[in-house]
């Protein structure tokens, strides 16, 4: 049988950039779009990250002591070879994490089509997709700059947040989500932009893919709601003057090939396909600013013929993440997030 070759690219990069600020307690000019560009990360290859990978999906296994980066652009492209080769696909069992990618639906909904782009396109044998998108969170007001106060995992890193005592405006931009105790919380950074929140969560409990802490998260911000009208709980979700929030700046600009998808083979409509390139492209920036998330993505294929704890009485917390926790980056009227961070140690924080 004659043997055909087409390529599909698919590509992602993601990038989330906040402005700069002084440590201050009153309240600053509100941020604009444009400070939200400045000083961002150049690109490096994933190669220079020991400890740090990226999932292909939000149901891809992680490691407890691991970086995890998630974006939807890979499957927002990965579907755009779908439409194009035809649907369904058989893949081998051995092929799991295209099994995986294929069977994904968390990407369905997380932007509106207006904030993304997503095209195919056939040139003789081959096929390219490509996706992207990009989205711009500043908050109205920066938040404070701490410097010297925070260390992760044993390191100094830079820091941002707020505190009881700072302007009321700023206080409005954090909202306390779910509270146990200093080890077991989840705080909502607020961007102007409502139809969007950053949402970070603190937990002692380890989760074995993104999958799983987005729906711990969702079902924890539901007991929050239920705890925030009991008497003798509410004051685990007002601010108050004592209470701290303290976020570390994350900062990268990350390449990487997903080499566990290269090589691969499906059939679609009696046809045969292997991947020979699966790349992504991802940075993310969060500061006292705000956030800016962009993304693209590519593949290359050849087609082939043949808790609860109770609390009585008000205690100052500290929410500070200085220990493994998890972000992510999604539309207020989404289930799932279009982003997703998973910070295990201080390789992709800014360090002091």
């Amino acid at each position: 049988m004659k043997n055909t070759y087409v390529s599909i690219i698919l590509m992602a990069l993601l990038f989330v950039a906040c402005g700069h600020s002084s440590k201050k307690a009153t309240v600053e000019e509100p941020v604009s779009e444009e400070a939200l560009l400045e000083q961002t990360a150049e690109e490096e290859n994933l190669s220079e990250f020991q400890r740090t990978q990226f999932v292909p999906t939000l149901e891809s296994p992680i490691c407890s002591d691991t970086n995890a980066v998630y974006c939807a652009t890979l499957l927002f492209a990965w579907d755009e070879v779908r439409k194009i080769v035809g649907t369904p696909l058989t893949i081998p069992d051995k092929y799991h994490d295209l099994k995986l990618l294929n069977a994904s639906t968390s990407f369905r909904d997380v932007l509106k089509p207006g904030e993304y782009e997503a095209v195919g396109e056939v040139k003789g044998d081959y096929i390219f997709t490509r996706a992207s998108f990009e989205k711009k969170l500043p908050f109205d007001y920066k938040l404070q700059k701490y410097e010297h106060k925070l260390k992760f995992d044993g390191q100094k890193v830079a820091a941002f947040g707020v505190e009881g005592d700072d302007h009321e405006d700023m206080k409005q931009i954090v909202e306390i989500l779910y509270y146990k105790n200093d080890k077991n919380f989840i705080v909502k950074l607020k961007p102007t932009d409502e139809e969007h929140e950053i949402v970070l969560f603190k937990t002692e409990k380890k989760y074995g893919t993104m999958a799983e802490m987005t729906a711990a998260t969702d079902s924890l911000i539901q007991l929050g709601k239920k705890e925030r009208v009991v008497a003798n709980k509410k004051w685990k979700y007002q601010f108050l003057s004592d209470d701290v929030v303290m976020v570390p700046d994350i900062d990268f600009d990350i390449s990487a090939s997903f080499d566990k998808l290269v090589g691969n083979i499906f059939e679609a409509n009696t046809k045969t396909y292997k991947i020979l390139k699966a790349w992504q492209r991802t940075a993310f920036k969060l500061d006292e600013a705000g956030a800016e998330v962009k993304s693209e993505a590519e593949f290359e294929v050849v087609l082939l013929s043949i808790e609860q704890e109770e609390e009585t009485k008000p205690t100052p917390k500290k929410m500070i993440f200085d220990k493994p926790f998890f972000v992510m980056l999604r539309r207020t009227d989404a289930t799932n997030p279009y982003f997703c961070l998973y910070v295990a140690n201080p390789e992709l924080l800014v360090r002091e």
